[in-house]
Formats: structure tokens, sequence, C-alpha cells
């Protein structure tokens, strides 16, 4: 967001740019009325058949328009419309950036041609309004639309008259794009940014198809003496919906886009280097071990001898600290009311008790320094969401802020901001990431380390007793460390004991037969984040199917209510799990004495080399039978030519886990153990 040098602002009559932009609408073509189907996209829902976006940056309004097909009962949703849009109230200028939207014009056209002007009244909806931001959504339903219905719709965009904001280009959605056209005119005049400094280059971060570029075009200037007014226009069509595969990796931040920038440097290397000059510069401000921070830390880290030691005593003082981001941030009348002032370095942090996840990091990376240590911050992406690319001049790419500390020697990394991470671990969505960093001289791009398989586990045992008539009773134990125990413990936060009861017992539920009834007995370590998350349930109903003599039982109980995870046989995208892991399934099933095991699943172990391996055993004895099953997930990404067979891999151990232990309802010799 830049402000412009000049004499006076502009004045735009809002009503009258925008009436004049949406008077007309293009009348439908008859290949437009009698489509049905999207050829190469069976069941599709809808598409777009054509889109603009122009932008006047002196005007300070943006122009949007929509053409939908509507093809299915499915497609109708598509007249809900959501615009969605963010106003700053930062003092970049007068007033900050309070955006507005225009009036909106739309209709709907039946297949016959009928047309149904738009005629209702559009309401604005809060999303979230925090001090330095609001977000809002205007919210219209466009009339009477059915299949085959078109529906349209035009409004405008206006910002602030103070600022100018270089646009984003986001071509590729959910619906496939039949034609766009998008085009900016940014200002002639001249601009600084909000630290003063002249704006002196427009750079572009294109992700588009072959063929497809971006034009920049020079229009004379109405002044004599001037440089040509530059221009910049794409044309596309027939833009692919983004694809919706399971287990994909964040490439929503990679689809076809254009975004463009403001800058004062004239490369990326200068621009990275300059802002994260800026960046570090205000961490440290921020956290700079000052006299009373000294204090703190020398009286956290009484009685410890080493790097790690002093560290470990540190962290614990950090995260036994309110986390805002998972209650709530404090007013500043609350703090003053509290005996706190506004919280203006980390010593105010530690003092108020409570921060959100940077300041938490912020204090911790002071404490480490006041403590004689070399700390340093870096920003990271959330690759659940996204990946950091730098080609892309913004800082908008990064989600959080972890730490980096050299301890006795070595560097290691650490996530006070995520409540109950582990000491010397990362969120998952922080690790194997490229991120922007702090070192001695500045900052540069670094990586993050992950975890491997054996610190993301998950344990689920059932020790359970058969009666005569098929009822079963006893005991499941469900244990969680690593990824999957920060996880149940950030929903622990975000809710209250009867809603984290429901959860864990769905998720039981979810897995076991139907016939199953379970109940959360108890909870152990739920704050406790150094330890396993520990759930024991009571299980109660019955179990199998019965065939005369014969009972029909699961080999392994935990898998009832499982799937084909990859049914498709073509991929397109790369396979994408999160993070390693470890499940282990350990059953026990002990049986009346009318009745005795006929047949078990043989022993068996697959894998994929150095990425996966699997194993089942399920071995029988005079009083019943035990099941062991171990899956160890290694790889985290297999790129589509590897998916037939990663495929074939999760198909064969899916067919295993389906087959069944047979019982007989008379005594016999026990069944030889899973041979």
């Amino acid at each position: 967001m830049m402000r412009w040098m000049g004499a006076g602002v502009l004045v735009v009559l809002m009503g009258g740019v925008v009436g004049r932009a949406q008077t007309n609408f293009a009348p439908p073509t008859p290949e437009e009325l009698a489509m049905t189907s999207l050829p190469g996209y069976p069941g599709a829902a809808a598409v777009v058949l054509n889109r603009e976006e122009i932008t006047k940056d002196d005007l300070h309004v943006a122009f949007h328009y929509e053409r939908i097909k509507i093809l299915t009962k499915e497609g109708e949703k598509y007249a809900n419309v959501e615009l969605q849009f963010v106003s700053t109230m930062d003092d970049y200028g007068p007033g900050g950036d309070e955006k507005a939207l225009g009036e909106i014009a739309g209709r709907t056209i039946h297949a016959d041609g009928t047309i149904i002007p738009f005629a209702g009244k559009p309401y604005l909806k809060m999303m979230e309004k925090g001090k330095n931001v609001k977000v809002q959504e205007r919210v219209f339903t466009l009339p009477d639309v059915e299949a085959g219905s078109i529906i349209e719709y035009r409004y405008a965009t206006r910002i602030a008259d103070n600022t100018f904001e270089s646009p984003d280009w986001y071509i590729q959605g959910e619906l496939y794009v039949k034609a766009a056209h998008y085009a900016w005119y940014p200002t002639s005049r001249e601009m600084v940014n909000s630290k003063e400094q002249m704006i002196s280059t427009i750079t572009w971060f294109p992700i588009l198809p072959e063929g497809a570029t971006v034009q920049r075009h020079d229009m004379p200037h109405g002044s004599f003496g001037h440089d040509p007014i530059q221009y910049f226009d794409l044309t596309i069509k027939d833009v692919p919906p983004e694809v919706k595969e399971a287990y994909m990796p964040p490439i929503s931040s990679l689809s076809y886009r254009v975004l463009f920038n403001f800058t004062a440097e004239h490369t990326g290397a200068e621009w990275w280097k300059d802002e994260g000059k800026d960046w570090a510069k205000g961490m440290d401000s921020f956290a700079d071990p000052n006299s009373e921070l000294k204090k703190d830390a020398a009286e956290i880290t009484a009685g410890a001898t080493t790097d790690d030691q002093k560290l470990q005593k540190i962290y614990v003082a950090v995260m036994a600290l309110e986390n805002t981001h998972y209650t709530r941030a404090h007013e500043q009348r609350e703090d003053k009311a509290e005996g706190g002032g506004q919280v203006k370095n980390a010593a105010d942090v530690l003092s108020h008790k409570r921060g959100n996840e940077t300041q938490l990091t912020q204090l911790f990376v002071g404490m480490a320094r006041a403590s004689g240590m070399k700390a340093y911050f870096m920003l990271v992406p959330d690759r659940s969401e996204e990946l950091f690319v730098p080609s892309w001049l913004s800082f908008r790419q990064f989600d959080d802020v972890i730490a980096v500390v050299n301890v006795d020697g070595k560097e290691r990394y650490f996530d006070p901001g995520c409540r109950y991470c582990a000491y010397g671990h990362l969120a998952w969505q922080h690790t194997l990431v490229q991120g922007l960093r702090e070192v001695d001289k500045g900052t540069e791009f670094g990586g993050t380390p992950g975890d491997d398989f054996k610190f993301n586990y998950v344990t689920r045992v059932a020790n359970l007793k058969m009666e005569e008539g098929g009822q079963v009773i006893g005991k499941i134990d469900l244990t969680f460390a690593g990824a999957d125990a920060v996880d149940w413990r950030h929903r622990a936060l975000k809710g209250d004991e009867e809603s984290l009861d429901h959860a864990l017992r769905t998720h039981l539920e979810d897995m076991v037969p139907k016939s199953l009834q379970v109940k959360v007995d108890k909870t152990e370590n739920l704050t406790e984040y150094e330890q396993p998350l520990k759930v024991s349930y009571d299980v109660t109903g019955t179990l199998g199917t019965h065939t005369g003599k014969r009972v029909i039982l699961p080999s392994d109980i935990f898998l009832s209510g499982e799937s084909a995870i990859f049914a498709d046989e073509k991929r397109q995208e790369a396979v994408y799990f999160g993070f390693p892991r470890y499940l282990q399934d350990a059953q026990r099933i002990n049986l009346p004495a009318t009745m005795s095991v006929e047949a078990l699943p043989n022993t068996v172990k697959f894998d994929l080399p150095n990425q996966e391996v699997y194993t089942l055993s399920v071995v029988g004895d005079a009083k019943g039978f035990t099941t062991r099953r171990n899956h160890i997930q290694g790889e985290l990404l297999v790129m589509p030519k590897d998916y037939d067979a990663l495929r074939k891999y999760y198909a064969q151990f899916e067919s295993k886990d389906q087959e069944s232990v047979v019982l007989k309802a008379a005594p016999a010799v026990a069944a030889s153990g899973g041979n």
C-alpha cells in the first residue's frame, strides 16, 4: 500500500463512476443459452463464461464482472454470492485504507432467454474486526436461478483516496474459465512507501499456463515532457479448475495467478534484503533484553549450568503463559484494570502473563539472549496451506514466527508460539519449509528441520472379553504423541470438557464397528505437552456376524470404518502426507469356553522401500486371539510417476485389513498363530 505525493486529495464521485460502468450487459449468445455440459469435465456444476477485472489507480477503483453458466442442480449454489473485502485502519495516511463496494448490478438469464434483473439489496456481513483490520462481506442472491441459467453481475471496489494498491489477479479457482481479461492502469504520480522511499519499480510474479503472458503497454502521457503511461493486461482462455485430489500438496498457493508489487528496489534480492532488515529490526526491538528482562531471565534460569538447561527453563516459563491465539487478546482497558499497561516489549509480555503467538516467541528469544545465547527469529509459512516462493515479493506468504537458538554450539529450532509444542520441536506445519531468518549480519532464506516417524506415533490398544451370547465388554486405550497430541490439545483449548469428551468419543466411534458403544473413562496428560496424551474408554456392545455355528470377527476392530484411500486409478498431482507417523494397533479378544478360533489371517509384511512398512500378525491360543498391526509412514511426498506403486501397496494392505477371524462354537485345539 503506497501513498501518492501531491498538493491535494483526488476526489471521485463513487456512484457516478460505478453506475456508468455497470449500465450494460452483453446479450447471451445462442451457444451460451444452449450449453448443458462442459466437454472434458463430465458432471461440472457450472462454468465461468467470462470474467473481467479492471483496476484504475487514478480512480482508486477496481471494476469486476462475472458471467457464469449453471449446468446442474448443484451449480445453483453460485447464485449466492459473497464478496469479501478487507479494510486496514493502520495510519498509512488519513483514514487508512477504508475499502467500500459500490452498487451491485446483476441478472439471471434463463435458457429460453428470459431475463430476471437483480432487484434485491445486498447486506453487509462483518466477518472479523480487530484493532487494525476489519473483514467484511457483501452478500446477495441472484433471482430465480436453475440449471441452464446464466448469472452475471458487476460491482466495483473502492479504496482510500490517499493510497494505491497493486492488484492480485487470481485466475484459477474451482470452476473452469472459458475466457477472462485482466488489466491494471497504475498511477503515473510520484509515490513513496510507508518508509518514505520513492517508488521506482513495478514487479510481478506470474504463475500462468504455457502461452499466457502479461503484456505491458505504453500510452502517451497527457502532459508534454512526461514519460509514457504504462498499463498491464492479460487475456486468457480455457483455464482448467484447480485439481482436487485426496492428500494433495498445498498447491493452492501456486494456482494460476499474477501478483504485482510496487517497490523502491530494483531487484528481488534488494527487496528481501531491505524488507528483511526492517522486519528484523522491529522484532529485535521488541525482544530487547533490557535490565528487567535480564533480571527475569536470571531468576527463571537459576540453578541451570548449561545452555540447554537454561533454555528448557525459559521454554517452560513461556509455555506456562496464556497464549491469546487460543483464548483471546485482552483490550487495553482490561490490562489497565488488572494493573498492567500497554505491551511495549517482551518484558511486558512476561509481566502480563499473556501474549499472542509472535509475542511469546519474542519473549523466548529475548530471554535466551538475556541468558547469553545467540538467538534468531525466523518467518515460516504454514505448509498445510501454502509454501514460500521467493519470487513473490510479499511477507503475506508467512504465517508464523519461530525461534532458532544456538544451544551449546549447535543451532536448534523452537516453536514457543505454538501452544503445547514439545521443547526442541516445531509444529508439523512449520517443519521442512523454506522461510526468512535472521543471521548475524541481516537476514537470509533458510530451511527448517523435520521429525521422523518415531516422534509422531499413535497406539490403539483394545482388551475385550466376549461372552457366550456375543456380548463384549472391555477397555480401549489410545495414546497420541507428537503432531496428533498437539492437535488434540489445541482442540481442548478451543472448547470445554464436554466438547472434548464428545470429540474423543466420536473419534473412536468412527473407527470401531457400530455395534460397540464407547464411553470416555479418563484423559491423562492433557496439558503435559512433553508427555504422550492418553485416553481410556469403556467398551460394551456386540461384535461379529453369526452364521450358524460360526462367528466372523474383524481381525482389527479399529479398521471397520476404513475405506480405500487411493481409489482413483490416475493421479494428476503428487501425494502429500503432512508428517511421518507410526500407527500401532494391539488387540486382544478373550473368548468364552464354548468358542474357539478356527481360522486366522496369515502374517504378512508389505513395504515400499525407503517409504513405508506394514506388518500384520494375528495369533490364536486356547483363550482367544491377539492382533498386532504396525504401519510406518516415512515419506511425505510421492510424485505422480510413483502413484501406481503407492496405490497398489495401499490396496494390498487395505485388503489384508479387511480379512476376518473365524470362530466356531465348540472347544478345539487353538489355531496356530499367523502361519
